[in-house]
């Protein structure tokens, strides 16, 4: 087993108890906040790819293979999103340091959405193993991981984003 792998288990292990934790408990939705979090995910995959590997070794079935997978993270995140519960809190929540990160509802995707993310992570092991023993070697880079967690919750994001905004149309 080597270094990169063991990063990588250890990375999705963390991923799972903490989106599951997350997909199980009510939470402040704070759409501005919401954003920050994907987009730091793929800045620092993107520069993590970029830092493993040379881009004289990228194939065009190392492409395909993570696109075909930030495609299936976009597809489950806005299912996450779809499937996601909200309740009004009683009093808005102040949820951040900056003012625009103002909760009024309270999120939770559930069992549901924990199963959709247990999908996600599966075809992602599968898929790191089949490409692996086909040559692409990409598929196995950390920031490839971190690129499929922040498009997964960028979906979900969008998604709830014009759920509440329809929701808050609907009230006015």
């Amino acid at each position: 087993m080597t270094v990169q792998t063991l990063t990588n288990a250890i990375l999705i292990l963390l991923l799972i108890c903490w989106i599951g934790y997350r997909q199980l408990t009510w939470r402040p939705v704070a759409i501005s906040k919401m954003w920050r979090f994907p987009a730091i995910m793929a800045v620092v995959g993107l520069v993590t790819i970029g830092q493993q590997v040379p881009s004289s070794s990228l194939t065009p079935l190392d492409l395909a293979i993570v696109a075909g997978e930030i495609v299936l993270s976009l597809g489950v995140g806005a299912w996450m999103g779809g499937i996601a519960q909200f309740r009004k809190l009683e009093t808005p929540v102040q949820v951040g340091k900056d003012a625009r990160d103002v909760a009024v509802y309270e999120s939770r995707t559930g069992v549901f959405g924990m199963v959709l993310w247990l999908v996600v992570l599966a075809v992602r092991i599968g898929v790191d193993i089949i490409a692996s023993a086909s040559g692409a070697h990409l598929v196995t880079a950390t920031g490839v991981i971190l690129l499929v967690f922040a498009a997964n919750r960028a979906a979900r994001t969008a998604v709830f984003a014009a759920r509440l905004d329809r929701h808050a149309a609907l009230a006015a």
